[in-house]
């Protein structure tokens, strides 16, 4: 019994402890790429807090820009809308004197008299409503006028409204006189050339 306890003792493998290897070389490069990578951060967090004063600087900008154009917006939309009250009462004014030149040359022969005197009539009370829209826009404007730059500025953009649908209900209503003067005219021809020929026949 002792023999083969020796005998198995003898045969059993002799165990020994496993040390890790030591490579210097990775461990080198370990701390080469860990300082490598700090120096990128140092960049980066430079190059982000430049970054920022850049974006600090824009905005700062961007909010005097704001400021200055907070100021002059009520001016601007005041120039706005004086300058389409303008254009529209030029073009009303241009509708009117040739539409009354028109009227002028075809008066006693296509149409009658009254009908020429009602037409223009018509038309100079368009230009009456539009001048004196473009009356009050001047009282607006007139810094001695008791109102709120809120109120100057509602009341211009009220007289260009209503000039710019004074222009338009100009423009159809001679649009409208001419094609009532070209139907009439067209119908006069008619019943001449039916006179015309209920006479050769008859």
């Amino acid at each position: 019994m002792m023999l083969c306890a020796i005998g198995m003792m003898a045969a059993a493998p002799r165990a020994s402890a496993q040390w890790a290897t030591f490579d210097a070389s990775n461990l080198a490069q370990a701390v080469l790429s860990f300082l490598q990578d700090g120096d990128n951060m140092v960049l980066n967090t430079e190059q982000f807090l430049e970054n920022l004063g850049v974006a600090k600087e824009q905005l700062e900008f961007l909010q005097e820009a704001d400021k200055r154009y907070k100021e002059v917006r009520s001016d601007i939309y005041k120039a706005q809308s004086v300058i389409r009250i303008a254009k529209n009462y030029e073009m009303i004014a241009r509708m009117f004197t040739r539409y009354v030149e028109t009227l002028k040359k075809i008066n006693g022969s296509q149409i009658t008299y009254a009908r020429g005197r009602s037409l223009m009539n018509q038309g100079f009370q368009y230009l009456l409503y539009a001048s004196r829209e473009v009356k009050r826009a001047r009282e607006f404007l007139d810094r001695k006028s008791q109102v709120s730059e809120e109120e100057r500025l509602k009341g211009l953009l009220e007289c260009d409204r209503q000039v710019s649908k004074t222009s338009a209900a100009m423009y159809y209503h001679i649009k409208g006189s001419y094609e009532d003067i070209d139907a009439g005219i067209r119908m006069a021809e008619a019943v001449e050339s039916l006179d015309e020929t209920f006479r050769i026949k008859y």
